[in-house]
């Protein structure tokens, strides 16, 4: 594999704080949820911390197989304290579209060093960001449509893949 420019390893670390600064933000929105026993929504803001962790360690992995430092920065305090579910949803669907952005910016860095295999490792990202875009959108659509929680509770429940209804 052709040595990474410094730059590049620069700003593959930084994605690696956000995602687990991402991470951090789901586990307080799902405590938060979970303390107000919203369990499907919890359950939902649970698996969305568990997959930024899973990202971290994506571009960690890729760090070193790249025979690079990988740094674990300091990561903000999460928000902790909502106002409404609303908000919650909007506050993911923000965080994904700031994620989405931050990603075409390294595989604009890739494509500009030429530097196609971390392109190619990037466009993974690529295609999840967009995933995970729908699926805070029409969460926030969900939530925007009605005032009862347990209708919203229930339209977490029915996204489940149909191996995970019930537990």
């Amino acid at each position: 594999m052709p040595k990474l420019t410094k730059k590049m390893v620069k700003e593959l670390n930084a994605q690696l704080g956000r995602e687990l600064s991402a991470a951090n933000q789901y586990l307080a929105m799902a405590i938060y949820l979970d303390d107000r026993s919203l369990k499907e929504l919890a359950n939902f803001f649970y698996a969305q911390s568990d997959e930024e962790r899973q990202h971290a360690m994506k571009f960690l992995h890729y760090l070193l197989q790249a025979n690079e430092k990988p740094i674990v920065p300091e990561v903000p305090k999460p928000v902790d304290d909502f106002e409404s579910i609303e908000q919650i949803a909007a506050m993911g669907l923000e965080q994904e579209q700031e994620v989405t952005r931050c990603i075409h910016a390294l595989v604009d860095l890739a494509l500009k060093e030429r530097d196609h295999t971390t392109n190619h490792f990037l466009q993974w990202f690529v295609e999840e960001q967009l995933e995970e875009e729908a699926a805070f959108s029409e969460l926030l659509d969900v939530v925007r449509q009605t005032e009862n929680l347990l209708l919203v509770e229930q339209y977490v429940f029915r996204q489940k893949p149909s191996g995970d209804a019930g537990a």
